[in-house]
């Protein structure tokens, strides 16, 4: 980040590290009426070049928060419907 902060014009003051941790705390996932998880916001500008300086982009994140919705989504699903779920995938036709 020190790299990051010596190239910008100016000293941006959201690239020290609690403040960048409390910057990328405000990307999170909310649940649609649907039962998907989506990102509650788009990623900022601000959170953009946090990210960039670790070398991430909009992309990863949004993959990354596809992944996790999908995660929490098998999570809370009850126990039978994952095993009727899973005998439904092996099933050749």
């Amino acid at each position: 980040m020190r790299k990051r902060k010596a190239e910008m014009p100016g000293k941006p003051n959201y690239l020290s590290v609690p403040s960048a941790l409390k910057e990328l705390e405000k990307i999170e996932l909310v649940r649609q009426p649907n039962g998907n998880y989506k990102l509650d916001h788009a990623v900022t500008a601000t959170q953009k070049v946090i990210l960039g300086a670790f070398g991430l982009d909009e992309e990863w994140i949004k993959t990354q928060a596809s992944l996790i919705g999908k995660d929490i989504q098998n999570d809370a699903m009850p126990e039978e419907q994952k095993d009727d779920d899973e005998d439904a995938e092996n099933e050749e036709y």
